[in-house]
């Protein structure tokens, strides 16, 4: 597991109610915390300045959680509770 895997994990622990959107965005902190070090490596710090350089950038699981669960956590609640449309099945049999 990457350190950016880590972090994702702890960032995951605080977004529970995300569900199904977790994973999607999961990907994209990832993403977002290898590009970021990656920049910092190729503007000349250590891999270990770099990462630790792009968490300090990015936040704390703890304010980003916050701000994740303010943004979207309505939007799940509201998706939860709407009632699922289920389709209609309709069977034909055909004897010989």
């Amino acid at each position: 597991m990457t350190w950016a895997d880590r972090y994702a994990r702890e960032l995951g622990r605080r977004v529970e109610r995300l569900g199904g959107l977790w994973p999607r965005l999961e990907l994209e902190v990832i993403g977002h915390l290898e590009d970021s070090a990656a920049g910092h490596r190729e503007r000349g710090m250590s891999p270990a300045e770099a990462e630790e350089r792009a968490l300090r950038e990015f936040g704390s699981p703890d304010v980003i959680a916050r701000q994740l669960l303010d943004d979207l956590g309505d939007s799940v609640v509201t998706m939860r509770a709407a009632r699922p449309v289920r389709p209609r099945l309709s069977l034909s049999v055909t004897l010989a």
